[in-house]
């Protein structure tokens, strides 16, 4: 890691927060939703990089200004029409590091044969092109032609944004005048194999300045998960993620065992595992069969879980939710996770609950005291005491018989408590009643006593954000195949989870699905925060203002008739009539009337009437959408 102290204030967005860090890596990455203050961040990072130094070139969002394909008059015009201006070279260098900007890259093109050997041959060898820089009447004009022939063309109004991006890009990235690079958006315009590229050209590059001058240090704000290439801890230790009215987050140190995971995760870290650094409430289960059903039902029943910022995440294990759960935590993300009940029993998900406040303020308000881990652990021994009673039982029932069956399998195994455990408590879940009349009157107290203390258990992990699969995996929630809820294998669990898979897939009744999944559904709503579009009252807000001028208009007897309404300027219905429609309009000699209208079915799919008159108070006006 390198050396460098930087402390930021933006008192517009954090107020009295600040931002310090020390330690930083050889290429740092600023992740965030839009509108959290990466650019202004930017700003003052090159400012204060500069103090330490090291000779920064910020590159902005904005920075292919003057290189659009086409001149707009009515947004201002560009100086480049005819090329750079040579005789302002210095100023169009000046002002390009003042504002971010990277059409002075093409002078350093000009000014620079060996960056511009490396910038054609990039040209030549991956794109088929070649550029020449061509002055013309004072100005320098850069050119491309396709290597299989045809007209010469002007770079600026023939060429793609891509090329722009990259050739410009990598012109200050191989130009050693500046030693540091901040990026803001280096995706822009780039195909994701292009951004890769791009990223494996700023690797070769990424090192310290001060201990070997040929190398630079980089900064990049992303919304890509093609930069988030993380090889190491220290790359992840590299990551700022920004927040809403507050400074950015990051890592600074790991657990030795959580460090210890994620060196292992890292080689299998996907584009799919990075969304959690670009969403504010990610969701995380074990694994993809998990991730594919819940997203399914969610898309199917129209519940837009990216409206809040939520995507769902596979790691494959207990341990690693435990671990994401807790790096979230570092970096002030809101995770969220949904578990299989043995996370009740095993794993690190149990450890992740009991550090939670707002777990130990769940089971101290229902007076169970303070510590998970015991009342976890008391359930364990009796959930043991009644597998131990049930298994010397000889049935009838035959669901009653299947768990002792299955028990007697493994209750002797010392690796299998667990399983006997989570077993157990599955059965009582399912055949409460049916097990109570077998078991001894002991046992029967043990199991009044089981499941009222299960339910707050459930609660307790819910209050920590993590959503436990009452019935034990979602595997038990599936409706299209019968699974033997206590043996089934790995093939069993692909054949069902396709079977499973497709007919979400091809189901068009949400009513039907809501009904079919009646128990698992409630689970996954609450597992995400719920935003919801509200187009009611922006829409009642609208209707209520035409209301009011559609009633003073009948009182001044301005209208007499529906034609009349529609024709009336004041009312203005023809642009009212995108929204809303007047079905009927009946006026009185005493200007009493009664009007009705239809709310446009592009806003609701609730076929209704609705009527008002001379006395319907505006505001207190209602209607269904």
């Amino acid at each position: 890691m390198i050396t460098i102290p930087i402390n930021i204030n933006l008192p517009d967005l954090w107020a009295t927060k600040t931002f310090t860090k020390d330690k930083w890596g050889e290429i740092n990455l600023i992740v965030g939703p839009n509108g959290t203050g990466k650019s202004l961040f930017a700003d003052q990072l090159k400012q204060q990089i500069q103090q330490q130094g090291y000779k920064p070139r910020l590159l902005n969002a904005e920075r292919l200004s003057g290189l659009e394909r086409q001149q707009y008059h009515f947004y201002g015009n560009s100086n480049f029409n005819d090329g750079l201006n040579i005789s302002q070279f210095n100023d169009l260098k000046n002002y390009g590091e003042q504002f971010g900007l990277s059409t002075s890259a093409f002078i350093i093109l000009k000014e620079r044969l060996d960056v511009r050997v490396k910038i054609e041959a990039l040209l030549s060898d991956i794109f088929s092109k070649t550029i020449r820089l061509v002055e013309e009447g004072g100005y320098l004009k850069p050119k491309i032609q396709n290597n299989s022939g045809g007209a010469e063309y002007g770079l600026k109004e023939k060429e793609c944004h891509g090329l722009k991006e990259l050739m410009t890009l990598l012109t200050f990235l191989y130009d050693e005048s500046k030693d540091c690079l901040i990026l803001d958006e280096p995706e822009l315009h780039l195909h994701p194999q292009f951004q890769s590229f791009l990223l494996g050209e700023i690797r070769k590059f990424a090192g310290d300045p001060k201990v070997d001058p040929t190398k630079k240090l980089f900064f990049i704000i992303t919304h890509s998960p093609y930069f988030l290439d993380l090889r190491s801890i220290d790359d992840l230790k590299s990551i700022l993620v920004c927040h809403y009215n507050e400074p950015p987050n990051y890592v600074d140190t790991l657990d030795a065992q959580d460090e210890y995971i994620l060196r292992k995760f890292l080689p299998r870290f996907n584009t799919h595992h990075k969304q959690f650094f670009f969403s504010p409430n990610p969701v995380f289960v074990e694994g993809y069969t998990d991730q594919q059903i819940i997203t399914l039902l969610f898309d199917k029943l129209d519940y837009n879980i990216s409206a809040s910022g939520s995507s769902i995440i596979d790691v494959g294990g207990k341990d690693e939710l435990a671990v994401f759960f807790r790096l979230c935590k570092k970096l002030n993300i809101k995770a969220r996770i949904i578990a299989d009940l043995d996370a009740f029993f095993k794993g690190k998900l149990r450890e992740v609950a009991q550090q939670d406040e707002c777990c130990t303020k769940y089971i101290q308000d229902n007076g169970l005291g303070t510590d998970l881990s015991r009342l976890i652990g008391e359930l364990d021994q009796k959930l043991k005491l009644i597998a131990d009673e049930l298994v010397i039982k000889t049935v009838t029932d035959s669901d009653v018989n299947h768990i002792i069956n299955y028990l007697k399998s493994i209750i002797g195994i010392a690796d299998k408590r667990n399983s006997v455990i989570t077993s157990m408590l599955i059965a009582l879940v399912k055949f409460k009643d049916k097990i109570f009349a077998e078991v001894s009157p002991t046992q029967q107290g043990e199991i009044n006593y089981i499941i009222p203390r299960f339910n707050h258990l459930i609660g307790a992990f819910k209050a920590a954000n993590i959503s436990i699969f009452p019935k034990g995996e979602i595997e038990h929630y599936y409706t299209q195949t019968a699974m033997d809820y206590l043996n089934f294998t790995d093939k069993d669990k692909n054949t069902s989870f396709h079977t499973e898979r497709d007919y979400i897939l091809a189901c068009t009744d949400t009513k039907e699905l809501e009904t079919n999944y009646g128990e698992l559904i409630p689970i996954l709503k609450s597992s995400v925060p719920q935003i919801k579009v509200d187009l009611s009252k922006h829409l009642k807000f609208q209707i209520v203002e035409w209301l009011q001028t559609v009633q003073r208009a009948i009182s001044k007897g301005d209208i007499t008739e529906i034609n009349g309404l529609k024709a009336n300027a004041k009312i203005d219905y023809k642009l009212f009539s995108q929204i809303i429609e007047v079905i009927e309009l009946k006026i009185e000699d005493d200007k009493t009337f009664i009007c009705k209208i239809k709310i446009s079915k592009s806003l609701t799919s609730i076929d209704q009437e609705i009527s008002f008159t001379e006395t319907t108070i505006p505001h207190s006006f209602e209607f269904k959408i």
